[in-house]
């Protein structure tokens, strides 16, 4: 969940700070009032493109930070749009990968702007969401696939192909 935002020098925010409550939020206002461009930021925190004509004119870089709420913990992730040369991403202060933002703000938020992404239409989230509603434990599921795969290695580590096996079993 997000519980903070910082924007500064992206587009015609020159300087915001939002502090976000629990739930969900909704962003509303006039046109042209900047709805767009803090959908846009939050984007940039999860992954999404950096384009540096978005930096706001006579500013050297754009800067975007939010302070989320994670398993009982803090991230704090940042992303710095230079003018010229290419962004660079930080997860707790620490340089990132876009992908690795992209798959943490997976986790993060789930953001619906204008022709944005919905992730409810991906199987795996309508999966993890009907399993949360139904209180379903999942553990012994996790621990039966861990089992599998240690037999799967324990038969490679065996030798031979699976229709040698099988003919073997066979006799």
């Amino acid at each position: 969940m997000l519980s903070e935002l910082a924007v500064e020098d992206l587009g015609v925010i020159e300087k915001l700070s939002l502090l976000l409550g629990p739930g969900m939020t909704a962003v509303t206002g006039e046109t042209g009032a900047g709805k767009t461009l803090v959908v846009g930021a939050i984007d940039l925190l999860v992954g999404g493109r950096a384009d540096p004509r978005l930096v706001r004119p006579g500013a050297a870089e754009a800067r975007v930070e939010g302070r989320f709420l994670h398993r009982d913990d803090e991230v704090v992730v940042t992303r710095v749009i230079p003018r010229e040369g290419r962004s660079r991403a930080y997860i707790d202060g620490r340089l990132a990968t876009v992908a690795a933002l992209a798959e943490l703000g997976a986790e993060l938020v789930d953001l619906h702007g204008q022709h944005a992404h919905q992730s409810l239409l991906s199987p795996s989230v309508q999966r993890r969401s009907l399993d949360r509603f139904g209180s379903v434990d999942l553990a012994p599921l996790h621990d039966a696939r861990q089992r599998l795969a240690e037999i799967d290695r324990a038969l490679d580590a065996l030798g031979g192909d699976e229709r040698a096996r099988a003919r073997e079993i066979d006799l």
